[in-house]
């Protein structure tokens, strides 16, 4: 039904710099998945920095503090090509960044540059057109911002520059006790046949490389390599890629790096119509111009984020990913927190770019075995896995066992926390859980002291990935394994009160109350994950005994609390109506701390409420909590956020179409971003993509959700679910059950439904028409079945694609899905009936 000009779609969405940046973290971002760098000019200077996914200074045993001197990752090589002479002062400035073609490409006085990190090899291919009247010499220096050693307690940090034909590498290691990591950053002007360039040390800090003045193009290539291993040759490992491609022209490395970019954008796309989105009111009074298709364009760049940043060995950092500018400096240190990881992936499932999520679960699947160790040593919990919410990117560490003995204590309350030994405290200054846990100006209870629910998050959108493949190897081998083992610790966990119910006492609300009892996030966690590795196993054959021991604990889990219930009141800040859920009972710690709307948990991630749940008493208690959201009038009213909070994906899910483009609008201005759409909200040099996950998950759930009533039940489509009547969209995503959905709404009416059934399930969808409809199998040659009802099931074979129109319409004509070209910087500007302005944009102008 759509003919889509994907590379138009696409490349509406493009960084379009009219000016050069004022700060090297305004520049755009390139990467492979594995290598990353911003791009970004001085007057007289092309600028990169090299950074890797796996390339950690510090290991989970590190000695010394977390976030200290050592404390760093990523950064390999600065790279600096000087073009002699002011090009990019001038008037001429123009620099964009295509997502298409994952390119950047500047024009400066006399001078075009093109460059990009292959999406096939760790290699920055880099292209100068030098068309002066008076060409002049180009120098690119590599170079390092520490001295050639630095020594901090055990850890030992250090480079050396090596020469090749015509190239220079550098090479650094870090070595603590048993740890290793190296990196090497190789760089030579390309072979043309022109002239030869031989390296020349500056310092002992800087290599360079001067190629003649010339008119015309000149390649330069920069590799790079990495490993944990000693035995490793890693300046031999990024040198050989320049070996093997040094005679390629540009273009012929642009075309297999293109062709991975053009497969991946062709999986999925979100186009806004024209002519609905000018500036217009809204349904609650607000002027909004150009929303629609500024969070479209955001959809895109996080997309591309996430394939430049999320293809290798381990996920990109929240914290400034592959993407820092000022050396070893990284705000908040090298762990990973679950919070800011996880928000980056909600959205590649429906986007059907779920490859890009290995990086994210095979790390925390290696995490496993010592997360059971940990729930034994942390908590006394003999059977099950914790995952702590921020851990080393190895894992959360495994302690002594006397020290071991000394933490839970202290976790548990058995012991004041200043009467932890010297010895013991000075062992838990690295991993974040334990440093947090003993800190001496705070008391037991800190953020993420007793946050027990994250694993739970994690196994949760392990089973999201089995139901949008239907991969049972990986069922198997990953989403059963974190289930079982995160409701296992749970199971034993919880504790039998006089009631003769289950209960969770002395943990965190999140980040948001502490020390409290029954915690409706970990209630929230029990209700949505133990009910999927009861699934989980009953598919896979397996545990049976098992099975019966989960539902045991759901069928007397307490409930959740409410604001009528004794204790719970003086929990939220501000009033929490009585038929409306409460974060937990009051327990050893009063007040809010980092406030979320933590007492959504139950509607996203854990899915124990959907649009499909359709219970009156439950879907009343959902009104009531959604209405006492915390943040929503606060961002409306142009508060700045100092947390990211997963409002705008709650509202979505429970189909408040109305309030969305304000809501969204309202959100991004909250994180004051970059122009590249990152955002400083965590500090400098932890610029983050954070928001935009938030928004592009936001944006796909208004336009389909696959959800359970319950969790473990099948799923049922719907399309447009909370979608803005005024906004006339086009689609094509995934849904659970590995549908691949197409669909388009004109005036508040969709037109059709395309569906591509990989797994050959039977379908349920929602019936969008509220009348007769007919579902017919595209290229198949039986007549078209009609349908009635509300809710439409019909049976596919995988591979069969299916088309469901209302009945008594005319056939629509295939339509051409090509939009003009973005010729300057996206913007969107917001008007709130109480006067509060919201404007947002993407570019520089």
């Amino acid at each position: 039904m759509l003919n889509v000009d994907e590379r138009a779609v696409v490349s509406q969405g493009d960084l379009i710099y009219q000016s050069p940046v004022e700060k090297p973290v305004e520049g755009q971002p390139i990467g492979n998945g594995r290598m990353g760098t911003l791009v970004w000019t001085t007057p007289t200077r092309l600028h990169f920095q090299i950074n890797r996914c796996d390339v950690f200074a510090v290991n989970r045993n590190h000695r010394e503090r977390q976030m200290g001197e050592t404390d760093y990752c990523g950064g390999c090589a600065s790279i600096t090509v000087d073009l002699g002479g002011k090009v990019f002062a001038s008037e001429a400035f123009q620099q964009r960044l295509s997502l298409y073609d994952a390119e950047v490409s500047i024009a400066g006085e006399g001078v075009q540059i093109r460059c990009f990190i292959s999406a096939v090899s760790d290699l920055l291919v880099l292209e100068v057109d030098d068309q002066r009247e008076v060409p002049q010499p180009i120098c690119l220096t590599v170079s390092m911002w520490r001295e050639p050693v630095v020594k901090t307690g055990q850890h030992v940090a250090h480079y050396q520059f090596s020469e090749f034909e015509a190239g220079v590498c550098i090479s650094q290691q870090f070595d603590e006790g048993d740890y290793h990591c190296a990196s090497a950053v190789a760089a030579q002007v390309g072979n043309n046949n022109r002239y030869s360039v031989r390296p020349h040390g500056i310092s002992d800090r800087a290599y360079a490389l001067v190629a003649p003045a010339t008119n015309g193009k000149t390649t330069m290539l920069i590799s790079s390599a990495a490993s944990f291993f000693r035995e490793a040759d890693v300046g031999a490992a990024a040198v050989s890629v320049l070996k093997e491609t040094s005679e390629r022209p540009y273009d012929a490395h642009r075309e297999a790096h293109t062709e991975w970019w053009h497969n991946f954008w062709s999986r999925t796309f979100v186009h806004i119509e024209d002519q609905n989105e000018g500036s217009r009111e809204g349904q609650n009074g607000e002027s909004h111009e150009g929303i629609a298709h500024f969070m479209a364009r955001v959809r895109n760049l996080h997309l591309y984020n996430m394939a430049a940043t999320s293809r290798g060995s381990l996920p990109p950092k929240w914290n400034g990913s592959l993407f820092i500018t000022d050396g070893d400096k990284r705000q908040w240190g090298t762990q990973f927190w679950v919070w800011t990881t996880e928000m980056l992936y909600f959205p590649l499932f429906a986007a059907d770019a779920i490859d890009l999520t290995e990086p994210y679960f095979s790390m925390y699947l290696a995490h496993l075995p010592d997360c059971e160790r940990a729930a034994q040593q942390r908590w006394g919990v003999a059977v099950g896995a914790f995952f702590p919410e921020t851990s080393p990117f190895d894992g959360p560490t495994i302690l002594p066992q006397d020290i071991a003995a000394e933490f839970q204590d202290v976790l548990l309350g058995r012991k004041p926390h200043t009467e932890l030994s010297e010895h013991a405290y000075s062992r838990c200054q690295f991993d974040s859980h334990l440093r947090a846990a003993t800190n001496p100006n705070i008391g037991q209870y800190t953020w993420i002291s007793h946050v027990v629910s994250s694993g739970s998050e994690i196994a949760l959108q392990a089973w999201w990935r089995y139901r949008y493949t239907g991969d049972k190897e990986w069922l198997r081998t990953t989403a059963y394994p974190l289930l079982r083992e995160t409701v296992e610790f749970y199971r034993n966990f919880v504790k039998k009160g006089s009631d003769e119910l289950y209960h969770i006492i002395g943990t965190n609300v999140h980040e948001d109350f502490w020390g409290v009892k029954d915690s409706i996030v970990d209630l929230g966690a029990i209700r949505s994950t133990a009910p999927l590795a009861i699934r989980s196993a009953e598919l896979l054959g397996i545990d049976l005994e098992l099975r019966e021991k989960w539902q045991e604990l759901l069928d007397n889990l307490a409930p959740y609390p409410m604001g009528s219930d004794q204790g719970s009141k003086a929990l939220p800040a501000g009033v929490l109506a009585d038929d409306a859920w409460a974060a937990g009972h009051k327990g050893d710690v009063d007040g809010q701390h980092n406030p979320a709307d933590v007492w959504l948990y139950p509607i996203f991630p854990f899915e124990n409420w959907t649009l499909e749940t359709r219970h009156p008493t439950t879907d009343k208690i959902v009104e009531k909590t959604i209405a006492h959201a915390h943040w929503v009038p606060s961002i409306l009213n142009g508060a700045k956020l100092g947390t990211a909070i997963r409002t705008p994906i709650v509202w979505a899910r429970a189909g408040r179409s109305d309030q969305l483009p304000a809501l969204l609008g309202a959100y991004y201005t909250a994180f004051s971003p970059l122009p590249n759409g990152l955002s400083l909200f965590e500090g400098e040099q932890a610029h983050s993509a954070e928001h935009l996950g938030c928004i592009t998950a936001a944006f796909q759930e208004a336009l389909l959700q696959s959800v359970s009533p319950q969790p473990g039940q099948t799923e049922v489509i719907t399309v447009f679910p909370a979608w803005p009547k005024e906004w006339d969209a086009s689609f094509r995503l995934l849904a659970r059950g590995g549908y691949r959905v197409t669909s388009t709404i004109d005036n508040g009416e969709v037109q059709f439904i395309d569906i591509e059934s990989r797994l050959g399930e039977t379908c349920q969808l929602r019936n969008p028409w509220q009348g007769p409809c007919l579902v017919s199998e595209v290229g198949g040659d039986t007549q078209a079945k009609p349908y009635v009802g509300d809710l439409l099931h019909f049976d596919t074979v995988p591979g069969g694609r299916y088309r469901v129109q209302p009945e008594g319409k005319p056939v629509l004509a295939p339509r051409r899905i090509s939009p003009s070209p973005a010729l300057v910087p996206s913007s969107y500007s917001l008007q709130l009936p109480n006067g509060v302005k919201h404007q947002g944009i993407l570019g520089r102008h």
